[in-house]
């Protein structure tokens, strides 16, 4: 796996970095307006593809909330075009990982020792990297444990980076809508809380304790003790991600039972805990050898108030939907 040595932090550093990369679009823009000069059938195929990898290249160097949201858009395919898709969703969990040096700088600030003085055995590099930090695989007391660590400043950077990203991504993407501005403002808090690893280790036991009883569905154990706010230490877990398994695997009762445990698992977190894993896509859900679904990173979780909730479930209440539906129209509906 790739690796950097280090992350622009500054606001100076950061805010210098999209430039170049709005500098580069631009540049992507006049070649392609040039080549439609002398091809007036030339399509935005070519200008989609560059435009993405430059946009990709420079959010992956910022990492941290930039990058984050990135990956948002990339799990809706609606929103971006199909290049744009397949290069951000790279950012859920195959991004360049900090170098070996900045990993033990950051154990030696959190909890006062090198990885090697804590652990029995620690990988040097990264595993798997994504856009707010990165997994190490360690041993301890006959324990297998993936280590998360956080990348350094990217609970500083948030405010000042959504404050870049927000007009950059609005005019490129054609984002609209009154709420855009809410969007913005509920983005920011859940990525504020999701740098807060304390609080992810928290979330991770109750849910996962809560959800125990969910058919083909398992949890890491987690260990607060060998955790700070920056770093988290969990059971490791082998299996596919999500997407890996959805290629992969052909047999259709399998496929019939990872989809149930996901509908069962989300279904009880809403209409049970109130509360949601929010951050759902594949790179936070694995599949093991038995065919059990492996829910993953707690560290964004939405709660659903009573006023949200009552309302928009009464909706679908029976006793309601016969009260106010029609009976020449309930007839109708239900002879098709």
């Amino acid at each position: 796996m790739k690796t950097i040595n280090s992350i622009p932090t500054s606001k100076i550093e950061r805010a210098s970095q999209l430039v170049k990369t709005g500098l580069k679009v631009g540049t992507n823009y006049v070649a392609y307006y040039g080549e439609k000069l002398v091809n007036p059938s030339l399509t935005k195929v070519k200008l989609n593809e560059n435009n993405a990898t430059d946009i990709y290249d420079g959010l992956q160097n910022l990492k941290g909330s930039a990058l984050k949201v990135a990956q948002m858009l990339s799990m809706d395919k609606n929103i971006l075009p199909q290049a744009y898709v397949d290069k951000f969703s790279l950012s859920q969990f195959s991004v360049p990982a900090l170098s070996a040096p900045l990993v033990r700088k950051t154990f030696k600030k959190y909890l006062n020792a090198y990885p090697e003085e804590i652990f029995d055995t620690f990988s040097a590099d990264a595993i798997h990297a994504a856009s707010i930090g990165q997994v190490h695989k360690a041993t301890k007391n006959e324990l297998t444990l993936a280590v998360k660590i956080q990348y350094p400043g990217v609970a500083d950077s948030i405010s000042s980076d959504l404050a870049l990203v927000k007009p950059f991504a609005v005019r490129m993407f054609n984002m609209k809508g009154k709420d855009l501005d809410k969007y913005f403002v509920e983005v920011e808090q859940k990525l504020l809380e999701e740098t807060n690893y304390l609080l992810e280790i928290k979330q991770s036991i109750q849910i996962s304790n809560a959800c125990q009883h969910i058919r083909n569905m398992s949890f890491p154990t987690y260990y607060p003790e060998l955790s700070t706010e920056k770093i988290i230490s969990m059971e490791w877990m082998n299996g596919l991600h999500l997407s890996e398994y959805c290629t992969q695997e052909t047999n259709k009762q399998k496929r019939t039972e990872i989809a149930q445990a996901l509908w069962d698992f989300y279904m009880f977190q809403l209409h049970q805990l109130r509360s949601v894993h929010a951050d759902p896509h594949p790179g936070n859900f694995l599949v093991d050898n038995a065919n059990q679904l492996i829910a993953i990173d707690f560290g964004c979780i939405k709660a659903i108030p009573d006023e949200f909730y009552n309302p928009y479930f009464d909706l679908v209440d029976p006793s309601i939907l016969n009260n106010i539906i029609p009976p020449l129209f309930r007839t109708a509906t239900c002879q098709k």
